[in-house]
């Protein structure tokens, strides 16, 4: 179970996520989905039970984990206001030799400004 400021998030949540499938958590302000994702990415520790990945419990397999876990949040990487060269830089600084090669990779050549 899970609780915050009192209240009961959940209790007794027990489900199975299949290799290759692709879960999403929805719900209103203060249902518990951050809660939930901290839960399952090893984050954070359930007040009770156990979270399992390949059938381990996490606490023993998390960095093999987080080696897989991928992760798509809310909001969007790319800063719409940045240039494809400036966005690149911004997440892999350095000296952009590399960046047309990047460019070209994503279909992007051309589009640097």
């Amino acid at each position: 179970y899970c609780e915050r400021d009192e209240r009961t998030l959940f209790r007794g949540l027990s489900f199975t996520v299949e290799a290759g499938e692709w879960v999403q958590v929805t719900g209103g302000n203060g249902a518990g989905k951050t809660t939930l994702l901290r839960l399952l990415t090893g984050l954070a520790r359930p007040d009770g039970g156990e979270v399992y990945w390949q059938g381990e419990p996490l606490r023993r397999v998390r960095d093999s984990f987080h080696r897989s876990l991928l992760w798509i949040g809310h909001q969007p990487g790319i800063k719409t206001r940045l240039t494809a060269r400036e966005n690149l830089h911004f997440f892999h600084p350095g000296d952009g030799a590399r960046l047309p090669e990047a460019l070209a990779q994503a279909g992007l050549a051309g589009f640097e400004d």
